[in-house]
C-alpha cells in the first residue's frame, strides 16, 4: 500500500490484493479510519485487454468527479474518461489521443489537457473541454509550433492558477491563468530563451521559480511577482550554490 497522502479533505492512497496485477486506487474522507471509498479497480479495467494502463487521476474541486487517462496499446496515448463519484457511474465525456491527465478549472466542469500527435506522440496542443459538450467542440488554447518541444499543462499546489508549459532540452516557457476565470487568457511568465531554463509554481501573490537564470549552472529559487513576472523581477530566495544541486522544490503553508 502506498503512503496516504491528503488533498482537499480526502486521503489518497494505492493498495494491491493478493494475486492481483493491477492496484485499486481508494480514498477515505477526513480521517484514515473512514470508510474506504476505491475509486477505481484497475484489475476489473483491465478485463479481456493484453495491455492496461492507468494514468493522470485529477478529481475535481468538489470532490465529485474523477478525471482518468487509460491506455490500452502501450503507446502512451491515454484516453480520459469522468467518473462521476457519488453515483459511480461514468460521463459521456470520452477525450482520445491524450497524455493522460487533466488541470480542472475551479468551476468544475471545465478541464484542460494535452493532445497529442497522432504520428510522432509529441504532446504538442493544449485544449479546453467542458462537460458535457461534445469534445469535436473542444477549444485550442495553445499549440506549440517548434517541434522540438514539448507542451503540458497542470494546476498549480495553492489551486489559484493554472500553468501552461512548454519545455525543450534547455529551454522552458510557461503561461498561467486565474483557475476560476477559465474563459480568460493566459498571460506569459517569461518568453523562451536559448539556455534559460526555468519550472514554476505559486503561494501568496508570488511564483517561486527554480531556474539557471544568470549562469546559474546548479539551479537557484527565485520568486516574482505575479503581476509582474519576467525575468528582470525575479529575486533571489534560495541563490546559487557552487557545490549543490538544487534539483526541485515543494511549498508548504504551514512548515
Amino acid at each position: 500500500e502506498s503512503v496516504p497522502y491528503k488533498d482537499n479533505g480526502y486521503y489518497y492512497y494505492t493498495r494491491y490484493e493478493e494475486e492481483k496485477e493491477y492496484p485499486l486506487r481508494c480514498r477515505k474522507k477526513e480521517s484514515l479510519d473512514a470508510a474506504e471509498e476505491i475509486m477505481l479497480d484497475v484489475n476489473e479495467m483491465a478485463e479481456g485487454y493484453d495491455y492496461f494502463s492507468v494514468a493522470g487521476l485529477n478529481v475535481s474541486p468538489d470532490n465529485k468527479i474523477l478525471a482518468y487517462g487509460v491506455d490500452t496499446v502501450s503507446r502512451r496515448r491515454y484516453t480520459i474518461y469522468f467518473k462521476d463519484m457519488t453515483t459511480g457511474e461514468l460521463l459521456g465525456d470520452e477525450i482520445s489521443n491524450t497524455s493522460g491527465g487533466v488541470a480542472w478549472a475551479n468551476d468544475n466542469k471545465t478541464v484542460f489537457y494535452t493532445k497529442k500527435d497522432k504520428v510522432t506522440l509529441r504532446s504538442e496542443r493544449i485544449m479546453k473541454h467542458v462537460l458535457g459538450m461534445n469534445t469535436s467542440d473542444d477549444k485550442e488554447i495553445f499549440f506549440e509550433a517548434d517541434e522540438t518541444f514539448s507542451t503540458f499543462v497542470y494546476k498549480t499546489k495553492s489551486k489559484k492558477y493554472l500553468i501552461i508549459g512548454s519545455s525543450h532540452i534547455l529551454s522552458d516557457e510557461y503561461r498561467f491563468l486565474d483557475a476560476g476565470n477559465p474563459y480568460g487568457e493566459f498571460q506569459i511568465i517569461q518568453p523562451r530563451e536559448k539556455d534559460l531554463e526555468y519550472s514554476v509554481d505559486h503561494y501568496g501573490d508570488h511564483f517561486y521559480i527554480r531556474t539557471n537564470y544568470d549562469e546559474a549552472k546548479n539551479f537557484k529559487l527565485m520568486k516574482t511577482p505575479v503581476d509582474n513576472t519576467t525575468k528582470e523581477n525575479w529575486v533571489d530566495i534560495i541563490p546559487h550554490r557552487d557545490d549543490v544541486l538544487l534539483e526541485g522544490f515543494e511549498i508548504f503553508k504551514n512548515y
